[in-house]
């Protein structure tokens, strides 16, 4: 990896700022919208699709490199004008595909991002022509590209001068025809160890299905991703590209709605929904946030009861503990603005449960261990 100069790790890790949304941060960033753009109607549902569930960027493709040349090859400048106007009527970002010089030209001043495709990712002459543009740049990794040979396609377009690159593992062509290529989930760790670029994953081009691409997503993010890009069509049914594997607007936002959990579970962030929530959706969120209670409690009494089998029964309480608790938590209450009455009035109750939850636990095996002794 010698050739690594600049897309090589280093101290510190890139994160990539696009006009408001930094990719790479601690706030996992999702980007959702059609294989291809098919019309006005089309983008404006998904642009709110996407809104609605808390992504930041609107995707879809205008210029479409495929393998049948008689397969729907996009609208081209018509569908990226769609795609820009669905993107600002709801305040999101917009990215599509460039194949080549000429539609590099056509795009980069309107969209925010410019994305080069699994087939392009070993085109030099593009790649130095992406190190030029003033956009930041998200770079598939190939069909059966090595991890190696994707960081040295990111390392022509840092080298031309664009310091902006953002990784994408989009699954690899392998000899299992279950799915339409296989995600190499260990590729986003490796790439992470290996160079200081943002890493995301899109689960769509990697199952070729859409009833595995909610479990591929939580999973990229446990495997640290930071972005995710997902297909989604108001009906697949009759997309002209891809339908099988885009989610429904639904599905999308379904599944969305789950990110929260697993980001939380990995240190991360994501909060499905954006400014100008419905009711309906921020209840969906406060329902989310209750579920995400209870479990935690129930976790923090399984803790405590095995705490309370290293205790002497007379010794399950302690005050002196309990006070460091407290006092610890309020403080982290007041630190996220959040009333310290709240944590003093609900943690009294906890610890008092915890405890008897302690001595019934200790009561219970000591009944087990009678008979025994006895004998």
């Amino acid at each position: 990896m010698k050739d690594l100069k600049l897309a090589g790790r280093n101290a510190t890790r890139s994160i990539i700022e696009v006009n408001g949304v930094s990719i790479g941060g601690k706030e996992i960033i999702l980007m959702g919208g059609p294989c291809a753009v098919e019309s006005s109607l089309q983008m404006s549902q998904i642009a709110e699709t996407v809104k609605l569930a808390g992504g930041k960027i609107l995707r879809g493709g205008v210029f479409k490199p495929r393998t049948s040349p008689y397969s729907f090859q996009g609208l081209g400048l018509e569908g990226l004008d769609y795609l820009v106007q669905a993107a600002r009527a709801q305040n999101l970002l917009c990215v599509t595909e460039v194949i080549d010089a000429a539609s590099l030209e056509l795009v980069v001043e309107k969209v925010d991002l410019l994305q080069i495709g699994a087939r392009n990712m070993q085109n030099f002459e593009l790649l130095k022509l992406a190190g030029k543009a003033n956009k930041p740049i998200i770079l598939k990794r190939g069909l059966s590209a090595t991890i190696e040979e994707w960081l040295l396609a990111a390392e022509y377009i840092l080298a031309a001068g664009n310091p902006r690159v953002i990784l994408c593992e989009r699954g690899i062509r392998t000899f299992e025809p279950s799915t339409r290529n296989t995600l190499d989930l260990s590729a986003v760790g490796v790439a992470k160890e290996l160079s200081h670029l943002p890493v995301i994953v899109d689960p769509s081009h990697a199952a070729g299905r859409r009833d595995l691409i909610s479990s591929l997503s939580k999973a990229a993010i446990a495997a640290g991703a930071d972005g995710l890009i997902i297909e989604t069509h108001p009906n697949p049914a009759e997309a002209v590209s891809d339908g099988p594997q885009s989610l429904t607007p639904e599905q999308f936002v379904q599944l969305a709605g789950e990110l929260g959990v697993v980001a939380g579970a990995v240190q991360r962030g994501f909060t499905c929904g954006g400014k100008g929530d419905t009711l309906k959706t921020l209840r969906t969120q406060i329902d989310r946030v209750d579920q995400s209670i209870i479990e935690l409690l129930a976790e923090r009494m399984e803790v405590v009861r095995k705490i309370g089998d290293q205790k002497r029964l007379d010794r399950v309480k302690d005050p002196v503990r309990e006070k460091e608790v407290m006092l610890r938590l309020v403080h982290l209450a007041i630190e996220r603005q959040l009333s310290p009455e709240i944590v003093k009035k609900i943690y009294p109750l906890i610890f008092e449960f915890g405890v008897q939850t302690q001595i019934k636990s200790k009561l219970a095996k000591d009944n087990e261990l009678e008979p025994a002794s006895i004998q």
